[in-house]
């Protein structure tokens, strides 16, 4: 699993500048709409996002014909896990869950452009 090895190395490095990033935005510029939930919202993306990408490797190498289905099935799944996480944030704070909200979707584009553009340069590899 050499790519999944090298996905880990950026994704750790992809995580490391958007957490001092927004260390810098949230302590100068943004100091107003900080959440400390912030930390949670990168981490748990950050993991899921390893953990699925982990199984997108594993289900590329049974072939092209269930490679699809399976993608959009944990595709999915992670898109599931990540509604659960917004409702019930959102239920229990609710004077937050604007900033909350921001915040996760634009963590969460970040990621997925970064996963999809990986899992396509593995992709035409093959």
């Amino acid at each position: 699993m050499k790519a999944f090895n090298k996905f880990l190395i950026k994704e750790a490095i992809l995580t490391v500048t958007l957490g001092l990033i927004a260390l810098i935005l949230f302590r100068t510029v943004l100091s107003t709409y900080y959440l400390p939930v912030f930390w949670l919202n990168l981490f748990i993306i950050a993991g899921l996002t390893g953990i699925l990408h982990f199984s997108i490797l594993k289900v590329s190498t049974e072939g092209h014909s269930r490679f699809s289905s399976r993608f959009i099935m944990i595709s999915g799944i992670k898109m599931m896990i990540y509604l659960v996480f917004i409702v019930l944030y959102a239920l229990f704070n609710p004077d937050h869950a604007k900033f909350f909200l921001i915040t996760f979707l634009i963590l969460y584009f970040i990621y997925t452009f970064f996963e999809v553009l990986l899992i396509l340069k593995f992709l035409n590899k093959k």
